[in-house]
């Protein structure tokens, strides 16, 4: 008789009710899923689009007085949080840095005496 009555627990009314209840919070999630991922593909496009919007210029800086790859990685971190600067590259071996910024926020000058007052002596290459 305890058998008889499991079995029905797991096959009865109330278990077939859980079931479809299941099933349809999965579909909805599921549902819910592809708005979120479209809506994250919209935004990222807009980001790109934004992004590609933006001016970007080049400039190609001569930096004197490092002594390791630790002052580039010290240079490298301070424009990369500079305004208006987009990336940066510093290379120790080629005392060098190469750095793309918005022309609209920055401009060659200042990325230049940014450099200068962390101790080097930094000058726009040709």
């Amino acid at each position: 008789m305890f058998e008889l009555k499991q079995n029905e627990e797991r096959t009865g009314p109330e278990a077939r009710k859980r079931a479809v209840l299941i099933t349809m919070l999965a579909i909805a999630l599921g549902v819910v899923g592809v708005f979120v991922a479209l809506a994250g593909r919209e935004n990222a496009a807009k980001v790109v689009g934004a992004a590609s919007a933006v001016k970007t210029e080049r400039v190609l800086i001569a930096v004197e007085g490092m002594s390791c790859a630790s002052c580039a990685s010290g240079i490298k971190a301070m424009l990369k949080r500079a305004p208006g600067v987009i990336s940066a590259e510093v290379s120790y071996e080629r005392r060098e840095a190469v750095v793309d910024y918005d022309p609209d926020k920055t401009s060659r000058e200042k990325i230049v005496e940014a450099i200068t007052k962390l101790g080097y002596k930094a000058t726009v290459k040709s």
